[in-house]
């Protein structure tokens, strides 16, 4: 907990919250509060979340249109504020910053079968409502904004573990992480090519033509992005989201949710059953979710931060 508060801590140093740039947002400011990563504003046009982002003006544009197309059939989304200029997007100094409007409720609990039902629901809602999004954007903004092909991304993982296991092989000295990592390597190599045949057999290229398949996916749906207010529940943080395959999307929660019941194989059912209900998945759907749950992704994605050095943390961290 300490840790995730020590970065919540260095990412809101780097907020210029000066009088000058609150004159920029057009808003009359009356308290700020810290959250996480965000500050809540509490202005004369009611709560809203000012966002320090890294995302390039035309991503958080694309965002923004997409968000808009999905609300037309589906509003329980969170949506950008646009101030009196058309603004969504607030440069100031070196820094760019999105201002969203503040959604009341609580996050959802992933050990309760009740709200895993719910969110999985409104994840069907929100690939419904986005259905034709593909052809209707302009392509221009689709072009930058699509998912990875899955065929590259698990095998590209299944050449860097290799390269790397042959890099650490060769260490004079290796540490505690290096004969970790050379004792799980192999089986985790294995875990990928069963993920590469199991992907051979599900019709993805096709199921990438089906434009009425291909949707927006949030792509971090984690329990944090959904608020739940009574009987509703909303989605939050599109900053990952890409136009894909919904299977992609339906993987990541199946993911977020058995991890949080030990594997329990009746919450994967659950999903889908709920899933399901709203959307109906085909078979060939279910492969490409079971392909991509048994890609070992986090396996994969603390290799390469460690030993390509893209995290500045210390050997505890990993």
């Amino acid at each position: 907990m300490n840790k995730f508060r020590y970065i919540d801590r260095d990412i809101l140093c780097k907020y210029d919250l000066s009088e000058e740039f609150f004159a920029k947002l057009s808003l009359e400011i009356e308290d700020i509060i810290p959250l996480r990563k965000v500050f809540v504003l509490l202005t004369n046009e009611g709560k809203k979340i000012l966002k320090l982002t890294d995302s390039s003006e035309e991503r958080i544009l694309f965002i923004n249109e997409a968000l808009n197309y999905i609300y037309k059939e589906y509003n329980d989304v969170l949506s950008y504020y646009v101030n009196k200029d058309g603004k969504i997007v607030h440069h100031f100094r070196e820094n760019t910053y999105v201002l969203l409007d503040m959604i009341e409720g609580r996050e959802a609990t992933f050990t309760n079968p009740i709200e895993i039902e719910m969110c999985a629901k409104s994840i069907a809602n929100m690939h419904k409502a986005s259905k034709g999004i593909f052809n209707k954007l302009n392509g221009d903004i689709v072009k930058g904004n699509l998912g990875e092909y899955l065929p590259y991304q698990f095998n590209k993982a299944k050449e860097d573990l290799d390269n790397i296991k042959e890099y650490v092989k060769r260490f004079r000295h290796k540490d505690e992480f290096d004969k970790i990592f050379l004792e799980n390597v192999d089986n985790n190599i294995y875990q990928i090519q069963k993920a590469i045949e199991l992907l051979a057999m599900c019709e993805y290229n096709s199921m990438l033509e089906d434009f009425n398949k291909r949707v927006l996916c949030h792509n971090d749906l984690a329990h944090h992005n959904f608020i739940i207010d009574g009987d509703r529940v909303k989605i939050i943080d599109f900053d990952y989201c890409k136009i894909d395959t919904r299977a992609v999307d339906v993987a990541n929660y199946v993911i977020r949710v058995i991890k949080n019941s030990y594997y329990d194989i009746s919450k994967f059912k659950l999903v889908l059953d709920s899933y399901n209900s709203i959307e109906k998945l085909s078979k060939q759907e279910i492969k490409l979710i079971y392909s991509i749950i048994s890609f070992p992704r986090d396996f994969v994605t603390i290799v390469r931060d460690y030993y390509y050095k893209q995290k500045n943390g210390i050997m505890k961290y990993f």
